[in-house]
């Protein structure tokens, strides 16, 4: 993801916020929580105007008048998850009328270009949706990762903070703080609304903490937040997508337990509180081929293949992200 891109996500996000930050303060009969959220507004107010000004600067560089890393980006996605797409859109359908959850998983997201799914996901479910809300929970190499950790980077996009010695009473602490996080969610609920959580960075938990920490995850965080949308069900029909994107392949022991589904579970056979697996497959030279002949405008068809040979060099498949590494070599942007 380049740096425009991550600035206009966060924008985004301290636009919802800031958003439903106004709407609860609206609402609230509650003086001293009026004068929090009151505080909250200015706050994000000004990181809004700093993000923006950042944009702003950023759009002005010569380098970024150019938008061929943007427009690139916003391609590859169409080269070929199709089969992950239908996934999700099976899923869709599973809980168009209804609503529900739906908890899925991506490995290998690296080498596999993760990052260009969760795009492709996020564009499905906006068309889908009157508003969708992402909530995204990036595990960073400066904190621990950990179940803690977690609540608190969720919870700050709704504007809930826990007090620094928590830890000191974690353990009793722990299931208060969950219910906290998923009750002052569960409240924004409404019909026409989606959530997409995604969770990133899950490399930093460690082999040794990636059962515990799913576990955790599985048993009481997601199993309370199937139950707590559930039952806004019975007036609502929301929907909640939580994403687990693992840097490389998860743990062993991780996919032994009873939540994770085997192979990869359709929408119509959707079953919230077992983890689907999303599909992410090498490119292959046809795939590249097929994606050139609509993203280009410049390449013959004789071009496009002596370009499809060098960028393989012979082989029938390759990783995402070796592919975007030559397709981001100037050289190669230049034929394009």
């Amino acid at each position: 993801m380049g740096q425009r891109e991550r600035l206009e996500e966060k924008i985004a996000q301290l636009k919802e916020t800031l958003d439903r930050c106004f709407e609860k303060r609206l609402l609230t009969d509650d003086p001293e929580k009026e004068v929090k959220l009151d505080a909250l507004e200015k706050k994000l107010e000004t990181q809004l105007k700093e993000k923006e000004r950042e944009l702003n600067q950023l759009l002005g560089t010569a380098a970024n008048k150019n938008r061929v890393a943007l427009d690139l980006d916003e391609g590859l996605c169409n080269i070929d998850f199709d089969a992950a797409k239908a996934q999700i859109e099976s899923s869709l359908r599973s809980l168009e009328e209804q609503g529900g959850s739906a908890l899925f998983l991506m490995e290998r997201c690296l080498d596999m270009e993760g990052h260009l799914l969760l795009k492709s996901m996020r564009d499905l479910l906006r068309a889908r949706t009157q508003q969708l809300i992402e909530y995204r929970v990036a595990f960073i190499p400066t904190m621990p990762a950990n179940e803690l950790t977690f609540l608190r980077l969720l919870g700050g996009h709704l504007g809930l903070s826990f007090e620094d010695d928590i830890e000191v009473n974690l353990e009793q602490r722990l299931p208060e703080i969950t219910d906290q996080v998923i009750q002052e969610m569960t409240s924004l609920l409404r019909s026409g609304t989606t959530v997409l959580i995604p969770l990133i960075n899950w490399r930093k938990l460690g082999v040794e903490s990636q059962v515990s920490f799913l576990d955790w995850l599985m048993r009481v965080f997601w199993q309370r937040m199937t139950m707590a949308v559930n039952v806004v069900m019975q007036d609502y029909s929301p929907k909640v997508f939580f994403v687990i994107m693992v840097d490389g392949e998860m743990a062993e022991d991780c996919q032994k337990q009873d939540y994770f589904g085997t192979g990869e579970a359709k929408g119509e056979d959707l079953d919230s509180k077992k983890i689907m697996r999303l599909p992410l497959e090498c490119w292959t030279p046809s795939d590249v081929s097929r994606w050139l002949g609509s993203y280009s405008t410049n390449l013959k068809k004789p071009e496009r293949q002596d370009l499809i040979k060098f960028i393989f060099s012979g082989k029938e498949e390759a990783f995402p992200r070796q592919i975007r590494a030559q397709l981001e070599n100037p050289d190669v942007q230049s034929c394009l």
